[in-house]
């Protein structure tokens, strides 16, 4: 099949770890090219897998949420389908044409892999250019990890995307579509009230509460079950599903470590060692992607 004019057609952006519109580049530069669909598409079979649960989808589902509300204020709220991505691509490519499909790339288990590698087939087939960006530390195709942290640091050190200052209205995409309930996808196992809440704004919340107030002793209470819960920064699910940035995480730690080193002395010493080990855990965070990045059957074995 002839490719569309990828600069008048339909650009789509596939979300899926990356429930946000803040510093997302995929999100950015599809604006810049056409009208534009931002897609989500809920996968029965992957909520099935063994490592996804009821109270996963429930925070996910907060997530996209408040991705909607933030979309729809851009002008274009999101557009959500539920069942195989590939037939969700196809309805779209017969009916509108797509010019351009934009992604991060993930790093997730073995079956989100194996149906990444199923959509990268039919955009060869159908002529669509399937754009992926890094928003993490991990690099594809790494061939040795010498100098693997700098290059990381490299990434986490470039300029915050801002969100597009609004989005065309796609007049033929009225039919939004609810979220599916976890019942609605055979989850029925509990979701404890007390998990936490999903949410970008939650997310920045966690991390303003852990580096202004909450973190001053992590280094020495993050190890413990009692003063963990507190000391700690909770931003792991928020990471998980994109609501917000490692990028911008590095980037805010950063710039409180630069404010305590011009206070200096004492006072600050145990803040001073809280920001230096968590800057190394962000690390550690990517470091471990990188391990099922280059070897994805490490899941099975």
């Amino acid at each position: 099949m002839p490719k569309k004019n990828s600069k008048s057609a339909l650009q789509v952006v596939w979300f899926k770890r990356d429930l946000r519109i803040a510093d997302h580049r995929p999100l950015s530069c599809a604006a810049s090219r056409g009208p534009l669909l931002p897609l989500l598409v809920i996968e029965p079979e992957l909520w099935q897998q063994p490592d996804m649960s009821a109270r996963h989808y429930g925070f996910f589902s907060e997530c996209a949420v408040e991705l909607r509300a933030a979309l729809a204020e851009l002008g274009q709220p999101l557009i959500v389908r539920v069942g195989n991505v590939i037939d969700c691509l196809t309805a779209i490519q017969e009916s509108d044409g797509i010019g351009g499909l934009w992604s991060h790339e993930e790093t997730g288990n073995d079956w989100t892999y194996k149906r990444d590698l199923r959509v990268a087939e039919w955009c060869r087939q159908n002529g669509v250019t399937w754009t992926e960006h890094r928003h993490d530390g991990v690099i594809r195709n790494l061939k040795t990890r010498n100098g693997w942290a700098g290059r990381c640091d490299m990434l986490m050190a470039e300029p915050l995307t801002d969100a597009p200052p609004a989005l065309a209205p796609l007049a033929g995409n009225t039919n939004l579509q609810v979220l599916p309930s976890a019942s609605d996808l055979n989850l029925h196992d509990a979701d404890p009230t007390q998990r936490q809440r999903g949410g970008r704004s939650l997310a920045q919340t966690s991390l303003t509460s852990f580096l202004e107030t909450r973190g001053e002793h992590y280094r020495s209470e993050m190890s413990s079950p009692i003063t963990a819960e507190n000391a700690c920064s909770r931003l792991s699910p928020y990471l998980a599903w994109g609501a917000i940035s490692m990028r911008e995480v590095a980037q805010t730690t950063w710039h409180r470590q630069r404010e305590f080193k011009q206070i200096g002395g004492k006072p600050v010493s145990n803040w001073r060692a809280t920001l230096v080990s968590y800057t190394g855990r962000l690390h550690w965070h990517c470091h471990f992607m990188q391990k099922m990045e280059e070897g994805p059957p490490r899941e099975e074995r």
